[in-house]
């Protein structure tokens, strides 16, 4: 398993990330996450409102090439869209995205 999928599990397993979009629609508003995290095949739709929701409260979004299989994986949850509650997670998990930019974003 590669260093971002790793650091992802850890995540889940410290209880420190939001799934399904109404969830983490939730967690955004009430300040709670630090990193929106999108699957590559989650609907043009729901994309765009984890866009929108991005964008309108200044919380950092990056787009995986995962999919939502490779997610659950990781996780042990379906889901295209996570957010992460840590600060720290975060910036592990964004520095471990541009590292290895060419394999999870798209």
């Amino acid at each position: 398993m590669n260093r971002f999928l790793s650091t992802l599990s850890l995540c889940m397993r410290a209880r420190r990330l939001a799934f399904g979009f109404e969830t983490v629609k939730a967690a955004v508003k009430a300040g709670k996450v630090s990193l929106l995290l999108t699957a590559s095949d989650l609907s043009e739709k729901s994309a765009k409102e984890a866009e929108f929701l991005s964008r309108s409260s200044g919380v950092p979004h990056l787009r995986l090439a995962l999919s939502m299989e490779d997610i659950a994986h990781a996780i042990g949850k379906k889901t295209g869209i996570i957010g992460i509650t840590d600060p720290g997670l975060a910036a592990a998990l964004t520095r471990t995205y541009h590292e290895t930019e060419d394999h999870l974003c798209r």
